[in-house]
């Protein structure tokens, strides 16, 4: 709560907004792009190339501000359910910083993008998961382990494909400084709750945590920027997965989340086939 007063930032006068949208050069392009090789993309125009690359990071820009939607709507009504009045404190910060996301996001859409992509259907239906449970430490769970650890991996992965100085640049790295701080409130706090549950109650939350995994590690893909070019999706979808980037993604998703799954107690040896299963447990 200290952290979120002392590092509070404004998105009007903290960015810049006569900057203008963020776009790769050819060669950031080629690089990020993983589908050198496949015959529908290289029969693209170089103008194509381009318009097909920023309908990529627009779909990735609007799956960002459907998660801080969600993430607003899950903080709020933590600021009543949780137990001690410092978690109530805290959970109120990140409701503001989750606000504050979901304007950063919107306006760059709205202003600097102009369209929008819908909520792929899996993040969506881990969203609906998590605001549907009444119990609030699931809604913990989700949001500040998994949720949050995903946005953590996806931003850090933008933001090494795009260029410092940037407008995209300067909202991400004010992002992440926010994200960074619910996901340590999230390990800190569930650490000692969870440790005062049942075996049974912490196999739960252990094989929901494993099934929201999964949906982030596969199901995350840009279906529909594959239909709006009249792609073959399963066959565009299959060379996805493999891109150089889609793996730093998931690298970096799980070098955060499994070590904190196994700190506060949820890699139960019920669960731990499952992940070893998906080649997880490397993490």
């Amino acid at each position: 709560y200290e952290l979120g007063k002392q590092l509070n930032w404004d998105a009007q006068p903290d960015i810049d907004w006569s900057k203008p949208p963020t776009r790769l050069t050819p060669e950031q392009r080629e690089a990020v792009v993983p589908f050198r090789g496949y015959g529908p993309y290289e029969a693209f125009t170089e103008a194509q190339k381009d318009e097909f690359s920023e309908h990529m990071t627009a779909w990735t820009l609007a799956q960002f501000l459907h998660g801080e939607q969600g993430a607003l709507l899950v903080a709020s009504p933590l600021t009543s359910c949780a137990p001690t009045l410092n978690a109530k404190l805290y959970a109120a910060s990140q409701t503001f910083d989750e606000a504050r996301h979901v304007e950063v996001f919107n306006k760059y859409l709205q202003e600097k993008v102009g369209y929008m992509y819908p909520v792929d259907p899996a993040l969506k239906s881990l969203l609906d998961k998590i605001l549907t449970d009444p119990r609030w430490d699931l809604k913990f769970i989700g949001m500040q382990l998994i949720i949050e650890g995903l946005a953590l991996s996806a931003f850090g992965t933008m933001k090494v494909t795009t260029p410092p100085g940037a407008l995209l640049a300067d909202i991400i790295e004010l992002v992440l400084r926010d994200e960074a701080r619910h996901v340590t409130f999230g390990i800190n706090y569930l650490e000692e709750h969870l440790r005062q549950l049942s075996l049974e109650e912490r196999e739960e939350r252990a094989r929901f945590a494993d099934e929201a995994c999964v949906v982030a590690r596969e199901r995350m893909i840009p279906k529909d920027v594959f239909h709006h070019w009249g792609w073959n999706v399963e066959e565009a979808r299959a060379i996805y997965l493999e891109g150089e980037f889609r793996q730093l993604f998931r690298n970096l998703m799980f070098m955060r989340v499994m070590p904190n799954l196994r700190r506060i107690g949820l890699l139960t040896e019920t669960v731990r086939p499952l992940f070893e299963k998906l080649g997880m447990l490397e993490f």
